[in-house]
């Protein structure tokens, strides 16, 4: 499908990171750009030079990507701290500017100092600008003392429990939060955020509140959701385990850090293998399958040997075969403490295989407890221990689950139907009578 010049969109999108650096948030803006492009739109990405050895421009699986450097270390590495964004933001806002006959709408994909800047481009050359907010932190902030990974069944067990600790950075970050901590001006430029014409995609209902308690306007606030390629991620019948076999492999795929509640896994794991009768055990062999990568990665191994566990859990590391280990997999855990949006329960869904996941940002929105997965509370071992036994023991539940999670993201969550609510809120505020919010946002999701 082709578009006239007169209905082509040129959207640039601007990230903090991109790859060959890939999280929730580029995901996110990859499967976006390639849906774009596929429409007949232009997209660029302008993203960082985090390593001093990487291309200024390239294609990247088709879509054109633009790095705008800064003031590297000894290692070639890029400087991001503090001090480090100053000059970064200054880079920036020249190519933005040098580019701006190139594009019709500034789409920056997570809120950081580079938001502030396209906003301020927006401000200059009257273009509007997205601000994409793909998380809130956590409901409830820590004490520093108290930032660290469950202790649990561990409790007077050890007399050393400080390989638990974490940084409290990583049990506080927010979207918000992190900008104060990280940048320097941090502060200023949400100030300058909130006052702009700049509008806000959240992705979830409790995304609302995080925003508008902090200072956020509600007519700039729009919600569209994460989208998932239905295609790649799709059921294949012929993999699924056996029911009548005693092998069960729990799937978990998730960043190894703090804020995804990994340590909280290990411990209902733990619980769940307990709490079994001997016969379960003798009957059934549960497997947990982690994969993914971190910073938290040997403490969750250590935690793991701590609560021995280790026989019956595995860590993969990171992959690239995810959709085959969904497709493989019995059933689908996330434990997450806080989310935006999780990509990863999405694909899981889409893929068929029974869910569990914790009543966060996001997967409240897409779970419906017993109906298309189940839903636990998120820090409670014993819910989630329950929940694992609940799926590993009843094959028919598994089944079920599975038929209703693949029919939810196939009628809200895929990337057509996401991709197409973009153009439709790109249009409206690009069109000259509706720049207005209130009909910015009439028909685009408002809550």
């Amino acid at each position: 499908m082709e578009n006239s010049s007169q209905d082509q969109l040129r959207i640039c999108m601007v990230a903090f990171l991109y790859a060959p650096i890939i999280g929730g948030a580029e995901t996110r803006a990859a499967r976006q750009a390639h849906r774009l492009l596929e429409l007949g739109h232009k997209v660029v990405i302008v993203t960082l030079q985090h390593e001093k050895i990487w291309k200024k421009s390239e294609l990247v699986d088709g879509v054109p990507v633009i790095r705008v450097g800064g003031s590297f270390n000894r290692r070639g590495r890029l400087r991001v701290g503090r001090m480090g964004h100053l000059p970064i933001d200054f880079l920036m806002f020249l190519q933005l500017w040098r580019m701006r006959h190139h594009y019709d709408i500034l789409h920056t994909i997570q809120l950081s100092p580079l938001s502030g800047v396209a906003a301020l481009i927006g401000k200059l050359t009257g273009k509007p600008v997205i601000v994409s907010i793909p998380s809130t932190g956590p409901g409830k902030k820590p004490k520093p003392e108290e930032a660290m990974m469950m202790v649990d069944t561990l409790a007077g067990k050890l007399s050393d429990t400080s390989f638990l600790k974490v940084d409290y950075a990583d049990a506080v970050v927010g979207d918000m939060q992190h900008m104060r901590k990280t940048a320097i001006g941090g502060g200023m430029i949400l100030n300058f955020l909130k006052k702009s014409d700049a509008f806000y995609q959240i992705l979830s209902t409790r995304s609302y509140g995080y925003m508008t308690s902090n200072g956020f306007r509600h007519e700039k606030l729009v919600h569209i959701p994460n989208g998932i390629e239905i295609e790649k991620f799709n059921p294949a019948p012929e993999l699924r385990p056996d029911p009548n076999q005693p092998e069960r492999d729990i799937l978990c795929v998730a960043r190894l850090q703090y804020p995804k509640g990994v340590d909280v896994l290990l411990h209902a794991w733990k619980r769940m293998m307990l709490d079994q009768p001997a016969d379960w055990r003798a009957n059934l062999k549960p497997r947990l399958l982690i994969a993914g990568n971190g910073q938290s990665e040997e403490q969750l191994k250590r935690l793991a040997k701590e609560l021995h566990i280790e026989e019956s859990v595995v860590f993969l590391g990171a992959r690239k075969d995810v959709v085959n280990l969904l497709q493989r997999c019995w059933s689908f855990v996330l434990p997450s403490r806080w989310e935006g949006m999780p990509n990863a329960l999405l694909e899981a869904m889409s893929c068929e295989a029974p869910c569990i996941a914790t009543r966060v940002s996001g997967s409240e929105d897409i779970v419906v407890d017993g109906v298309n997965a189940l839903l636990v509370e998120p820090e409670q071992p014993d819910e989630l221990a329950l929940a694992l036994q609940r799926l590993i023991a009843d094959s028919d539940l598994a089944r079920r689950l599975g038929v209703a999670g693949r029919e939810t993201v196939i009628r809200d969550y895929q990337m057509t139907n996401i991709a197409d609510q973009f153009i439709d809120f790109y249009r409206k505020t690009l069109h000259k009578e509706s720049r207005t919010p209130a009909k910015v946002l009439e028909g685009v999701g408002e809550i």
